[in-house]
């Protein structure tokens, strides 16, 4: 008696487990019917907004495409950082490409969407850099300076200040406003700038910032200068000179400086 007891459980627990088994893969497959799409349309849009920070350029419809796919996490309840990140990636190339075309049609339609991105994306990842810079020049581009705006630039400051593809972007705004901007974003943008010229990488781009940048901004870069290291210094001097603007780097030989007597 005690061994038919005995093997009426071992019975009994055998078919809970192969019940719980065939329900765990029935939920699995009921899961992956709703989630794989979804995954798989994710996967697309990070490719192509990867690409875009890469420096890569997509025609049109193809982005379009991409910013479809994004709107899946747009539009679920679920917090997930990374594909809101790409949502704004690829909302803020459209808008660009709209800018370029000077399609004003389209770059209405594509401002207000880029505008919820951001604030969604940002009420899921409040440290990401990227997208309080992102808000800064949505903010700005349509309402101008101002103190609140200043503050998303400072947040992107704070939240992301070793972080050089948004260094550069970031410079090149804060540089385009240098003479509005309050005392310690002026120093941040500065210092930053620094930090640019010293990663002994980018002297295309920081030299196409300081070109483009006023007359006051460029005084403060050069008296800031010395404190970068040597090399970086005199290289970013001489590829100014190669855009043919010469300029009086610290420690930094210039041919033709000499005085004639000497």
């Amino acid at each position: 008696m005690p061994t038919e007891v005995r093997s009426a459980r071992i019975a009994a627990a055998y078919l809970l487990t192969r019940t719980f088994i065939c329900l765990l893969g029935l939920g699995a497959v009921i899961w992956g019917g709703f989630a794989l799409p979804v995954f798989w349309q994710q996967a697309a849009a990070s490719g192509v907004a990867s690409a875009i920070l890469r420096g890569h350029t997509f025609k049109m419809q193809w982005l379009s495409g991409a910013t479809r796919q994004a709107e899946a996490a747009e539009q679920s309840a679920f917090c997930n950082p990374t594909a809101l990140h790409n949502a704004v990636v690829l909302r803020l190339d459209a808008l660009d490409k709209a800018i370029a075309a000077t399609n004003q049609t389209l770059v209405d339609s594509t401002y207000g969407p880029l505008y919820d991105a951001t604030r969604r994306a940002l009420s899921c990842a409040p440290a990401d850099s990227f997208i309080w810079l992102a808000l800064f020049w949505l903010d700005a581009g349509k309402h101008g300076f101002d103190s609140d705006n200043a503050n998303y630039l400072r947040l992107s400051y704070a939240l992301g200040p070793n972080e050089s593809w948004i260094a550069l972007w970031r410079s090149r705004l804060a540089f385009a406003l240098f003479e509005r901007l309050p005392t310690d974003l002026a120093d941040d943008a500065i210092d930053e700038f620094i930090k640019l010229v010293d990663t002994e990488k980018l002297y295309p781009e920081t030299a196409a910032i300081f070109v483009s940048a006023g007359s006051t901004a460029q005084s403060r870069i050069i008296a800031h200068l010395k404190t970068a290291r040597v090399i970086p210094r005199q290289i970013f001097a001489r590829t100014l000179q190669d855009k043919g603007m010469s300029v009086d780097v610290p420690d930094v030989y210039r041919p033709g400086s000499e005085r004639p007597w000497k």
